[in-house]
């Protein structure tokens, strides 16, 4: 035995014993990882819930709603003309929003952003208010208590801004691997930014919707290109395509135009997607506002059905990315589920193209298309000049009656 100490009888003597050991370590791990993950997640959602109680109360007046956001004890620092700040209760400004309750204010907000740490959380949101040409970004303070999410401060800074106090919809895939492949999909970056800023450099609000909501894929990111470094470093506008809303969470009444973003991504469960669809229809017929697309974003269009039955795209001009500008025998393509270009001219389109890596845009009264990416910021042109003419036509039409 040379002197050497006996081992245990047991499976400890055993090179599987530390393997065991590791094993149950790292489930152990990944267990409470993912619990971790999870309550983070619920997090977010429960933040973002109460951000938009605050929101939604002071856009309609719900005064009980928008207490129910705030902790009773908490404060609001506000700017103050005479001497530059002032400390509200959270009773007395539920007290401005209590006098016609239900009724729309004016305000038109968003959730720009939510950061959890453990039991505290801070939160950013926007809010245009048109008839005071002002732009707020308002600044939250939140603690968890007894389970609850509650606000316990907030402030605001104060920016000029357009009259119109419009708002988009940009509507976006969330399939990120092309069915049957492993090839990438995703919504082109390019066409997001230009359309994202352009909108935004004009004043209006923008949101994104998605079949799924949450998160969205991205493709033909150049962090070589300034504009898209500066938006890929961008936090607000990254946690919006992390945070995209479901159909169902979107009122059309709110929007003055839906913008189908291409990439291959569009290709895939938006064209067919019920909730997209009445979305889009409910903006185009009963808000009177513009349907939109660029590049394959024109897939949303294929199947979109007025309330009389015809197809929105009946006997009017559109463009989409053309069957002369794709490779037919690429994997890719095979993966499609139809052509933009046939399924448009099958629902009675007028469709046209123009030349490869140029702008081409197509405008039928209130429904705007592009051809490429490289059209994207014309369509957001189009689109604006057709809402300013709007807008125009309303003020000259009473001061006509009158």
């Amino acid at each position: 035995m040379s002197g050497t100490p006996s081992q245990p009888a047991t499976v400890g003597a055993s090179p599987l014993y530390p393997n065991l050991l590791l094993l149950g370590i790292t489930l152990f791990a990944l267990l409470f990882s993912g619990r971790a993950y999870a309550q983070a997640a619920t997090d977010d959602r429960q933040v973002a819930a109460v951000i938009l109680d605050y929101l939604e109360g002071t856009s309609y007046s719900r005064a009980d709603q928008l207490q129910r956001a705030f902790h009773p004890e908490a404060r609001l620092y506000l700017d103050d003309a005479t001497n530059g700040m002032r400390e509200v209760s959270i009773a007395e400004y539920a007290s401005w929003f209590s006098k016609k309750p239900g009724q729309f204010t004016g305000r038109i907000g968003r959730l720009l952003g939510t950061q959890v740490e453990g039991n505290i959380a801070t939160a950013k949101a926007e809010v245009l208010v048109g008839r005071d040409q002002a732009r707020f970004v308002d600044l939250f303070l939140l603690k968890k208590l007894g389970g609850h999410w509650q606000i316990i401060s907030k402030t605001a800074t104060r920016y000029s801004a357009p009259s119109h106090g419009r708002q988009v919809l940009l509507a976006v895939s969330n399939v990120d691997t092309m069915p049957g492949t492993q090839l990438s999909a995703g919504n082109s970056f390019a066409e997001l930014i230009h359309a994202y800023t352009a909108f935004r450099e004009a004043g209006y609000g923008v949101q994104f919707v998605s079949p799924e909501g949450g998160a969205v894929p991205l493709a033909y990111i150049d962090t070589s290109n300034p504009e898209h470094k500066t938006q890929v470093y961008d936090s607000d506008f990254m946690w919006a395509l992390a945070n995209t809303r479901k159909p169902e969470d979107v009122n059309a009444g709110d929007y003055a135009a839906l913008m189908y973003i291409g990439g291959s991504a569009a290709m895939y469960g938006v064209a067919d997607h019920p909730g997209l669809q009445a979305l889009a229809v409910r903006i185009y017929e009963q808000q009177g506002g513009i349907v939109s697309a660029v590049c394959h974003g024109s897939a949303g269009l294929v199947d979109l059905t007025l309330s009389d039955g015809s197809a929105l795209v009946s006997g009017k001009r559109v463009t989409g990315y053309p069957d002369a500008f794709e490779n037919k025998e690429a994997d890719y393509y095979k993966t499609f589920p139809f052509s933009i270009e046939q399924r448009l001219l099958g629902r009675k389109g007028l469709f046209r193209h123009g030349v490869r890596n140029t702008s081409h845009v197509e405008i039928d009264g209130r429904l705007i298309t592009g051809m490429n990416w490289q059209s994207t910021r014309d369509v957001v042109a189009a689109i604006i000049r057709n809402l300013e003419a709007q807008a125009g036509a309303a003020q000259a039409g009473p001061a006509a009656t009158r």
